[in-house]
């Protein structure tokens, strides 16, 4: 009977402070650039060899997929088959923090944990995990990375980037049931009105300091706010009763204020008198 062996990681969710969209690839893709960060709001991965299947749980547990199509049970069998150990047991539990289908990239860290932790294992190359990990998904190799990061291609590129500063963020992220959403917004976009890059060369540029959620872009927010139901209103109110701009993280439909952490807290009371729960967090950097 194999040995059961337990590796455990912090899988951070994301928001984008850029998302532009340049144009439709011949690959079918569209070629992105996007300056990411990562937050203290993370999921928790333990991976079992010598395990079975995968487990979710914890307060957005329903939702995500405990089987195959589970992005991070298909990065683990993809690092495992690049590795020759196909026939390894695995078992996969997921503590799940971070809203799914939000926009806020949780599977796709999740996937990125388990490689990172199966490639500390296995001592895999970092450019495998990179493979593995862009093979998977678009999300998955910035997540490889972490902290504040320019991101290209269709996702595949990851360039590190000088840390923000401590920030504080306030996230709204209401519920939704638009299928297939991030396809559809793409959809959404059609064939004209491309993005030129020029917002996130420009963020890159400027880095490292503080942002604040007025001067941050997002290609998908118009699209958002006619396909997603009830998220123009609630967008709409959320900025009136706080009194400041508010972003879409990646495809949405999650809502995010970043500024000064000592502003958070005001922020976030102001916006008690909405349906949807805001929460507190701040940004993290790179290794923690």
């Amino acid at each position: 009977m194999q040995e059961r062996e337990l590796l455990t990681g912090s899988a951070p969710a994301k928001v984008n402070l850029t998302l532009e969209v340049l144009h439709r690839r011949p690959d079918g893709y569209h070629e992105l650039a996007s300056v990411m960060q990562t937050l203290e709001l993370a999921d928790t991965v333990t991976v079992e060899l010598g395990g079975d299947g995968i487990e979710v749980s914890g307060p957005f547990a329903a939702g995500t997929p405990c089987d195959e199509t589970n992005l991070a049970w298909r990065a683990a069998r993809t690092l495992l088959a690049e590795l020759g150990a196909e026939r390894e047991r695995l078992g996969i539990r997921i503590e799940k923090r971070i809203p799914p289908a939000g926009g806020l990239g949780g599977g796709a860290s999740d996937a990125a944990t388990v490689l990172r932790l199966l490639g500390w294992r296995f001592r895999a190359p970092e450019e495998l995990l990179f493979r593995c990990a862009a093979s998977v998904g678009s999300d998955e190799p910035f997540f490889l990375v972490g902290g504040t990061a320019l991101v290209r291609g269709r996702g595949e590129r990851v360039e590190p980037l000088p840390p923000l500063p401590p920030h504080g963020v306030v996230l709204i992220a209401p519920r939704h049931d638009l299928p297939r959403k991030t396809a559809t917004m793409f959809a959404a976009l059609g064939e004209t009105g491309f993005d030129d890059g020029s917002a996130t060369a420009r963020l890159v540029r400027s880095l490292p300091r503080r942002v604040t959620s007025g001067e941050l872009y997002n290609r998908f927010e118009p699209v958002a706010r006619q396909l997603v139901p009830g998220l123009a209103d609630l967008w709409a109110e959320a900025e009136r009763l706080a009194g400041a701009p508010f972003r879409l993280a990646g495809a949405g439909p999650t809502l995010f204020w970043i500024g000064p952490p000592a502003a958070a807290e005001a922020v976030a009371a102001a916006l008690r008198p909405l349906a949807a729960r805001a929460a507190i967090i701040h940004t993290r950097t790179a290794g923690e």
